[in-house]
């Protein structure tokens, strides 16, 4: 029994000898659960703390009657804001993210008594506005204009003010409603904003990206057994080497693409969910695939080619691409994260093929959003072929030809 225990606690000790000397299975095993509770800390700190931000809102004032202005003039004295001269401004001042949200005060407003009728108020949001924001700015509207209809009725009540409002209850005084809300995708397409609409292209960017797995596979197999090696002999550089991997595993991308939004299309409204929807920009579509595809396969390759053994490449690749996913907001929407973790998000090749892929399918793409986006992406992927290129070169392959 004693010599049994004695051999368990040599095995351990080998066991973790072991482990002390696989960096990449410790960074699994520690980094990216670290870093996952990270994110989700402060994000779930961002969902449940008592202050939240007003969005930079932007205002549409077609109501010219003196109560509204105002009302407005009240409000953007207290809150700040942006007035527009039309809703076309409005719209593309969202379009640009120079605001957040917008309020549209209709010419109807302030009816009868001039006594505010909130169910007439629009309220435009941007499509990535954190949802906490939103419900915020809507509450502050309506109780702002609840503020408004006592002060009418006081008004009109004179020296029996106290007891007419006294005797009025909540309910009366909310009997007209709340703000509409539509989001900009919903403006500009007519249709209603869904979870689909905005989680295909989250996940369409995270399985591209995971394409490390089948590259690290056969390059790392080729170079274990010699094929590399044999390729160098028949005069093959390491451009072409990188070329045809590189073309072969875009093509396999665009399999993939094909694969998921065939399922958000028809498989998710199969079983019960909303469809998505494809009349997105096809020239900004095509774009920010091929710009993100380069960048997955890209950092692939990279990896693939300073790696010894595929289980080292698989825990690599695996683990680093959850990094990026979680910190570009591919798990946790990036309009829960607080600013600081969005600043950050900002920095990750994922966020910059999910924002463009975003505005893509939510209909909003310009070329002020987009270009530095797919340029950002084409850059990584440059260096990362670069850095492949050197180590390809200098182990296997010839010089260049």
């Amino acid at each position: 029994m004693g010599h049994t225990f004695r051999q368990m606690l040599r095995i351990a000790a080998k066991e973790w000898q072991l482990l002390l000397r696989n960096p990449h299975g410790l960074a699994v095993l520690f980094l990216m659960p670290g870093i996952f509770v990270l994110v989700m800390s402060f994000t779930l700190k961002n969902t449940l703390i008592q202050k939240i931000e007003l969005p930079r809102a932007g205002w549409v004032v077609e109501d010219q009657r003196p109560a509204a202005r105002q009302w407005v003039r009240e409000w953007l004295a207290q809150h700040g804001g942006t007035q527009f001269a039309s809703r076309q401004e409005l719209r593309d001042a969202l379009k640009a993210r120079r605001v957040e949200a917008g309020v549209v005060v209709p010419p109807t407003l302030f009816g009868a008594e001039n006594r505010p009728d909130a169910s007439k108020l629009e309220m435009w949001l941007g499509n990535l506005v954190q949802p906490a924001a939103a419900a915020r700015l809507r509450t502050e509207l309506t109780f702002s204009l609840v503020q408004v209809q006592m002060k009418v009725l006081a008004a009109n009540a004179g020296p029996f003010a106290s007891v007419l409002v006294d005797g009025t209850s909540g309910a009366d005084l909310l009997a007209n409603g709340t703000p509409a809300v539509r989001y900009l995708y919903e403006i500009e397409s007519g249709r209603a904003m869904t979870a689909v609409q905005q989680s295909v292209p989250a996940w369409l960017v995270f399985g591209m990206f995971f394409v490390v797995i089948p590259i690290a596979g056969v390059l790392i197999q080729e170079r274990n057994e010699g094929t590399l090696d044999r390729l160098a002999t028949l005069g093959v550089s390491a451009d072409a080497m990188l070329g045809g991997k590189l073309a072969a595993f875009v093509l396999l991308n665009w399999v993939q693409l094909a694969f998921m939004v065939l399922v958000g299309r028809w498989l998710v409204p199969l079983l019960g969910g909303d469809a998505l929807h494809l009349d997105v920009s096809v020239p900004w579509f095509l774009l920010i695939v091929l710009a993100t595809s380069a960048a997955a396969v890209a950092l692939a390759l990279l990896i693939a080619a300073y790696t010894r053994t595929f289980d080292h490449a698989a825990a690599l690749g695996g683990g680093l691409n959850v990094i990026l996913g979680a910190i570009a907001g591919v798990m946790v929407p990036r309009m829960l994260m607080p600013p600081g973790l969005q600043r950050i998000s900002e920095w990750s090749p994922m966020g910059w093929a999910l924002d463009g892929m975003q505005s893509v399918f939510l209909g909003d793409p310009t070329p002020g959003h987009m270009w530095p986006r797919i340029g950002l992406l084409v850059a990584f992927a440059a260096v990362c072929l670069a850095l492949s290129w050197r180590a390809l070169r200098r182990r296997h392959l010839g010089p260049a030809g």
